[in-house]
């Protein structure tokens, strides 16, 4: 009975065609922002690590650095402050070392914790005020 009909109806095919390639659109989109978003969070840890490097040359304040990092980072989703470390390499010249933590943005709030990325940067400068 079924077998004799030919089928020639294709009205609605695109839309099944496009629902099935819907998923790898999301998935293509939401990789895309977590690589813009990991872009924003090297390129802000690397300007954070620069501002506290401009600070601590310009003061010898290891707090007003520290300061500095946190305003530069700010308080965003994306990239959390850790650490700054300050190391002295003589002659006034100092590293600093910023360790920050950037967290995946579509990963479930209660898997962040394992599931984010440490970032390390730091900055190499000379203490332009002369220690007491």
């Amino acid at each position: 009975m079924f077998r004799n009909k030919e089928i020639n109806n294709e009205k609605g095919s695109v839309s099944i065609e496009f629902l099935g390639i819907l998923p790898f659109y999301f998935m293509f989109f939401l990789l895309l922002w977590q690589v813009v978003a990991s872009g924003y969070a090297v390129f802000t840890a690397k300007t954070a690590v620069n501002n506290a490097a401009k600070t601590y040359a310009a003061t010898n304040q290891l707090s007003q650095a520290i300061d500095s990092a946190k305003e530069t980072l700010g308080s965003s989703n994306v990239i959390t402050y850790k650490d700054l470390v300050p190391t002295d390499l003589g002659n006034g010249k100092f590293k600093l070392v910023l360790y920050t933590e950037h967290s995946l943005t579509f990963i479930p709030k209660q898997w962040r914790e394992k599931a984010s990325l440490e970032l390390e940067q730091e900055a190499i400068g000379k203490v332009l005020v002369p220690v007491p």
